[in-house]
């Protein structure tokens, strides 16, 4: 099986999706995605002191300008082991702007299983400590990859709505020759 490609179609919907996630709350190693063999693979090792605020993961059928599912931060109150299935919704979507220009788009997703998170409705109800520790983190992660973040802005569920509808396009346009019946901004 391929997480990536054999979930069933209709547990992706924008309002509550599924995700599978990949690096646990605190953890120090840092997973990403093999999309040929469907698997997480180690990518580097963070420094000790520097865990992940927030489990991380990625949706099945999407995929990105980059080829690859979306990726998630996950808001849940406990660290999931890897490769964890969870039922989610949007809240909005995080953009790491890169010094060379480029930039990359993570999903934020509340854990429908979760009673603190699933009340949080907006990118504002997140408390200002969780998001600085993002912030910190990807900054951070940015840096050990080689590619400095300039800037993190955190956007609204509109945005999310809309990109997760693109990367979702994208997948059936790649991967079942689907075409979309409307272009949706990228924005």
């Amino acid at each position: 099986m391929n997480i990536w490609h054999d979930l069933q179609p209709e547990l992706m919907r924008r309002e509550e999706y599924t995700i599978f996630t990949a690096n646990s709350m605190g953890s120090t190693a840092v997973l990403s995605f093999d999309g040929a063999a469907g698997l997480l693979c180690l990518d580097h090792l963070s420094d000790s002191n520097i865990g992940a605020p927030h489990n991380t993961g990625f949706l099945p059928r999407t995929c990105t300008p980059e080829g690859m599912p979306m990726e998630t931060v996950l808001l849940c109150s406990q660290p999931l082991p890897a490769m964890t299935l969870v039922r989610c919704r949007p809240v909005g979507l995080i953009v790491v702007h890169l010094d060379h220009g480029g930039e990359r788009k993570l999903l934020l997703s509340a854990a429908c299983a979760d009673e603190f998170w699933s009340a949080c409705l907006t990118v504002d109800e997140i408390p200002s400590a969780n998001r600085k520790a993002l912030v910190r983190y990807l900054r951070y992660d940015q840096q050990v990859m080689g590619l400095p973040a300039s800037s993190v802005e955190f956007q609204g569920l509109e945005q999310a709505e809309q990109y997760f509808d693109r990367c979702q396009q994208d997948y059936l346009l790649r991967y079942c020759g689907v075409r979309p019946q409307t272009e949706i901004p990228m924005g």
